[in-house]
């Protein structure tokens, strides 16, 4: 016969185990002894859009009050009105938006306001829709501003900066104190040449790219 002291702690690990037992299948039945399904980890909740918000790839569309990134693409950053390499060109380019969304890109801004003085000449039924944003790179900061709140300047001489295109741009500046100061080292230039884009004519788009615009219009 064991000692009394084994039967002791034999009873006591008994005990325990079968309470350990019973717990766990407490843990299983709900209060009527039924048994009850561990609930699985719940699925992420999908985002708005659709996505998955763990892979975060939430894009927010782009505004139509704000510039793109020039595509690096031939096809899509190709110069609207020339067919130039748009991005090729970061010290003269522009775009426009169209309230559809669209953006057309340019390589100068010579090209911008052939666009503008008649869009569908180079764009189609594409350009049906309003232009509501134009942005042009600043002479002074080499920034993309807001051409619609800006100047340029009637600049003739084709020789007097390196243009991407032979026929010439006119520098586009933030503001008229800036377009002014510009003017002002010149003698052949004054106040009288400076514009806006409400400004654009058929003389100034073709004093720029009249070649490509009387073919665009005749098309």
């Amino acid at each position: 016969m064991a000692p009394r002291r084994d039967q002791v702690d034999r009873r006591w690990l008994l005990g325990t185990i079968g309470t350990g037992a019973t717990l766990a299948v407490a843990g299983c039945l709900d209060g009527n002894g039924e048994e009850v399904a561990e609930p699985d980890d719940p699925e992420p909740e999908p985002d708005d859009d659709g996505g998955d918000p763990e892979a975060g790839d939430d894009v927010e569309e782009l505004s139509l009050d704000e510039p793109a990134d020039f595509p690096t693409d031939d096809d899509e950053g190709e110069c609207a009105v020339c067919n130039m390499h748009s991005v090729d060109y970061p010290d003269w380019n522009a775009q426009v938006v169209h309230e559809d969304g669209h953006r057309e890109y340019f390589c100068s801004k010579g090209c911008l306001v052939a666009y503008y003085y008649a869009p569908t000449a180079f764009s189609g039924e594409d350009a049906d829709e309003e232009i509501v944003g134009v942005w042009a790179t600043s002479f002074e900061s080499g920034e993309l501003i807001d051409a619609t709140e800006g100047y340029f300047v009637y600049e003739q001489d084709r020789d007097r900066h390196d243009y991407p295109m032979p026929r010439g741009s006119p520098p586009a500046f933030e503001s008229r104190e800036e377009a002014i100061a510009y003017v002002e080292e010149y003698d052949e230039l004054s106040e009288d040449d400076l514009f806006t884009l409400e400004d654009v004519d058929e003389e100034i788009a073709m004093f720029y790219r009249e070649p490509v615009l009387e073919d665009a219009l005749e098309s």
